[in-house]
């Protein structure tokens, strides 16, 4: 299988300032670094635009044609960070491969077609996992792994990693075979769900009564606390006069 892959450019960043990466930023690029097979760390930058883009297509799982300053890579984006408040892409790491050498990667997972558990038994579908970790070759690294969950036909059923369809000589899956992928619950039932209710109802009002308990101990505390000020001021008060007595 030869899987598309996507060209990206970028230019070599020098990172010796105090202040390269910020500069870089304001300069509307991403700054990144490419490490992996065969080369040193380098660090790079690209536009921010053309990043965005990009990584809209090729995820982390299909490969990337880096172009540095004329000289091109393939590529897998091995991490990418989003800034916490703009969401906007913050920093990416590249991981350079060797296409004769099996990597592994994580692939999506594409759930497809419908149930008979759901569509004829009211069940509840549920996704235990996006993703899946695949070994193979580079070029080899599927875009995404179809689950065909119209094999689920009774309300309980589940799919693991085991009845996943692929060819297992071309890919090989690190993770344990049992690993759920998906399965199909039964509705609450009416009863359930008010045990569900009440229980939490009972929660938020034995937490309510915590609340108050410990407000009313303060409030005991305090009243003590000032007592006791007040009796030491009558002792100190009752040891003056009898001094002046004397």
């Amino acid at each position: 299988m030869n899987q598309e892959t996507y060209p990206l450019s970028a230019q070599k960043r020098d990172c010796s300032g105090k202040h390269s990466a910020r500069d870089t930023r304001d300069a509307g690029r991403v700054p990144a670094v490419m490490y992996g097979h065969g080369t040193d760390p380098v660090t790079i930058s690209m536009d921010g635009s053309d990043i965005l883009r990009t990584y809209r297509k090729a995820g982390t799982s299909a490969l990337i044609d880096l172009d540095i300053d004329g000289k091109k890579v393939k590529v897998l984006v091995q991490e990418l960070l989003l800034h916490p408040v703009t969401n906007e892409i913050y920093h990416v790491d590249f991981f350079a491969v060797n296409l004769k050498e099996k990597t592994t990667v994580s692939v999506p997972l594409n759930y497809i077609n419908e149930s008979p558990a759901v569509k004829d038994h009211g069940g509840i579908f549920m996704k235990d996992t996006d993703t899946v970790e695949v070994r193979c070759l580079p070029s080899d690294i599927p875009h995404s792994l179809d689950v065909d969950i119209a094999t689920i036909t009774e309300v309980g059923g589940s799919l693991s990693l085991a009845d996943l369809v692929i060819d297992r000589e071309q890919f090989e899956l690190p993770q344990d075979e049992t690993t759920l992928l998906c399965s199909v619950i039964a509705p609450k039932t009416a009863e359930q769900e008010e045990a569900e209710n009440a229980a939490a109802d009972a929660a938020l009002a034995e937490g309510e009564e915590g609340e108050e308990g410990a407000e009313g101990a303060e409030g005991e505390e305090s009243a003590e606390g000032e007592a006791g000020e007040e009796g030491e001021k009558k002792e100190e008060g009752g040891s003056e006069e009898g001094e002046k007595k004397e």
